[in-house]
């Protein structure tokens, strides 16, 4: 049980259970059915961790306007009795106590939660999931005001519940024009650059649009060189990921300036 805080969403589990079940409100399962596939994921949970469960549980629901009667009996039995404090009480041993209070303060908040007025039943929707109209094999260049044009090839696409986005190489090219298709299909990969704990960063980029309004590849001014479609998908490169409105500011100072600098 990873715990960084006496909170209640703050362990790995607690935190996993809310996100699971808003995921299962997103689409749209019924209430009773959503809580029976949280109980049954977690059924097989150490029984010094079945107290988070229930609390989690309990904590989300009533956070959605959604308790049910037996998730708060059993949240409020766990509460009054105590059940789970021995981890915190450990700590307290070894500490002030601060955090032993500030768990049974946590817990006297969701009981209060638990027993008091009810928020009424939250229409809940899955958020906006970005998508792209790039494939492994697409071949994209920026030219900055200043320095060498970087030219991409999408090696990949990252898809999750949350976003689709392409995954870019770099590719070696030191001119400040664009180059040709041909050309850009056979260049190299960039060779990187080292990193100040002296690994090295090999410019492979995530990029993706986080709301509607935000900017995408051609918001950014980036050019489609075309399509090498015997290209395969690359399926466990490692990227470093942001959104295209970043990553067009990085490209018109780090990038560019590394290569001017070269």
């Amino acid at each position: 049980m990873g715990v960084w805080g006496p909170a209640i969403f703050s362990d790995d589990t607690a935190s996993d259970i809310r996100s699971e079940y808003r995921e299962l409100l997103e689409d749209q399962v019924p209430d009773e059915e959503a809580t029976q596939r949280i109980l049954h994921r977690y059924q097989d949970l150490d029984d010094d961790e079945v107290h988070v469960l229930w609390l989690a549980l309990a904590a989300a629901q009533q956070q959605a306007g959604r308790l049910e009667d037996r998730v708060r009996d059993e949240a409020l039995r766990i509460i009054d009795t105590g059940e789970g404090l021995e981890y915190w009480a450990e700590e307290a041993d070894d500490g002030d106590g601060a955090d032993l209070k500030k768990r049974k303060a946590a817990l006297q908040a969701l009981r209060t939660k638990l027993t008091g007025p009810q928020p009424s039943r939250k229409k809940i929707r899955r958020p906006y999931r970005p998508t792209t109209d790039l494939v492994p094999g697409d071949l994209l260049s920026y030219t900055p005001a200043q320095g060498a044009t970087l030219v991409f090839r999408v090696i990949g696409v990252e898809s999750n519940r949350h976003f689709e986005a392409p995954v870019m190489q770099r590719l070696d090219w030191s001119e400040h024009t664009a180059p040709t298709f041909d050309q850009a299909v056979a260049l190299p990969d960039h060779p990187g650059a080292p990193r100040p704990d002296g690994s090295v960063d090999d410019w492979c980029i995530c990029a993706g649009s986080g709301r509607t309004k935000d900017p995408d590849w051609q918001g950014i001014d980036l050019q489609h060189l075309g399509r090498q479609e015997d290209w395969t998908a690359v399926d466990d490169a490692h990227y470093s990921f942001a959104n295209w409105a970043f990553y067009a500011t990085q490209f018109e100072h780090s990038f560019a300036q590394e290569r001017l600098g070269s």
